[in-house]
C-alpha cells in the first residue's frame, strides 16, 4: 500500500511538472542566469555555471537535473549575453532547452543599476514509452508525445554593490495536449505562467557577512510559494546558510569560496510534507561556479551575487 501510495503521488507530480512547473534551485541566488535573463552579464565578467541536482533521492524516477549557465558582458556596451542549457528527466518524460539571453543595463545613478533581458529558444520533450504502466492504454497524452519547440522569456533586475531584486518569467508557453493533433504543443496561457519575485542584501561586518534573501514562485490558481534563507560568510572563505520553503522543506545551503575565480557549492533537502511520512527521501543539489575578469575591474561584492 505504501508502494502504491509513492508510484501515485510520483505519477501525479510528474502530470503536474509538465503542465505548470518550472525547474527549482535552491541556490537561487547563484542560479540567477538560469531564471532570469536580465542577469546575464551583470557580474561584468566571464561567468559560468554548472548544476546538478537529485530530487527526493530513493524514489525510482524521481526529477534529476542538470544545467549549464554562460555570460558575459559585451565589450564597449551596456549589453550582456547569456547562454543556458537545462536537461531534465522526471518518470518517463525527458525535457531539453537551450536558451539564448540578450540583456541591456541603465545606469538609474551612482549606485544602482536596472537590467532588461529577454530570452528565446527551444524546448524539447519527449516521453519513453517503456516505462509507462497504464490502466487505460487508449489515455492519447501517454503516448506519442515527443515535440521540439520555440519559447521565450523576460526577466528585470535592479542591483547594486549590496542590493538585488529581480522579477522573471523563464517562459511564456507551456505544454498542453492538442486531442486533434494528438500531441503536445506549446500554448499561451497566462493561467500558466511562472512569476518569480526574489531579492536580497548583504550586511558587511569585520570578521563575517550576513546575507538574507527571498524568493517566491507564482502561478494562477496555486498558492504563492515562498522560499526565505539566512546566509552567514565566515572567514571569507565559507558560506552556510538555512532555508525554509513554505512547501514544507528546510534546506542546508553551503558554498566554498576556493578563490576570486571559483566557487563550489552544496545544498540537501528535508522534507516535511506527506511525501516524507511513507518514507525519509532527501533532495541534494551541486553547483560549481567560475568567473574570468581577465584582468578587469569587478565589484567588490562579486562573489556575493
Amino acid at each position: 500500500m505504501r508502494k502504491f501510495g509513492l508510484i501515485l503521488f510520483f505519477v501525479c507530480s510528474c502530470i503536474v511538472t509538465i503542465a505548470q512547473n518550472y525547474k527549482q534551485y535552491n541556490h537561487y541566488i547563484a542560479n540567477q542566469g538560469l531564471l532570469n535573463p536580465a542577469y546575464n552579464g551583470t557580474r561584468e565578467v566571464l561567468s559560468g555555471l554548472l548544476v546538478a541536482r537529485n530530487q527526493w533521492i530513493g524514489i525510482e524516477g524521481a526529477p534529476v537535473t542538470q544545467a549549464f549557465n554562460l555570460h558575459a558582458p559585451a565589450a564597449n556596451s551596456n549589453l550582456g549575453l547569456g547562454l543556458s542549457i537545462t536537461n531534465e528527466k522526471i518518470g518517463a518524460t525527458h525535457m531539453l532547452d537551450l536558451y539564448g539571453a540578450i540583456a541591456y543595463k541603465v545606469y538609474l545613478n551612482e549606485d544602482y543599476i536596472l537590467s532588461l533581458g529577454v530570452q528565446a529558444g527551444i524546448n524539447s520533450f519527449s516521453m519513453d514509452e517503456s516505462l509507462i504502466v497504464s490502466l487505460d492504454n487508449s489515455d492519447p497524452t501517454l503516448y506519442g508525445s515527443s515535440n521540439a519547440s520555440m519559447n521565450a522569456g523576460f526577466g528585470s533586475y535592479v542591483y547594486s554593490e549590496k542590493f538585488f531584486a529581480g522579477l522573471s518569467i523563464p517562459e511564456f508557453f507551456t505544454n498542453v495536449y492538442d486531442t486533434k493533433a494528438a500531441q503536445y504543443v506549446k500554448t499561451f496561457d497566462y493561467k500558466n505562467i511562472h512569476y518569480y519575485l526574489y531579492g536580497g542584501y548583504v550586511f558587511e561586518f569585520d570578521y563575517y557577512a550576513f546575507k538574507p534573501t527571498a524568493l517566491s514562485r507564482m502561478v494562477y490558481g496555486a498558492p504563492i510559494q515562498i522560499d526565505l534563507s539566512a546566509n552567514f560568510l565566515l572567514l571569507e572563505r565559507v558560506w552556510l546558510g538555512l532555508s525554509y520553503k513554505t512547501s514544507s522543506e528546510l534546506t542546508f545551503l553551503a558554498e566554498y569560496l576556493i578563490d576570486k575565480k571559483l566557487s563550489i557549492r552544496y545544498s540537501y533537502d528535508y522534507p516535511f510534507s506527506a511525501l516524507n511520512q511513507v518514507k525519509n527521501y532527501g533532495s541534494h543539489e551541486i553547483g560549481i561556479q567560475f568567473d574570468f575578469s581577465f584582468g578587469r575591474t569587478t565589484m567588490k561584492s562579486i562573489r556575493y551575487f
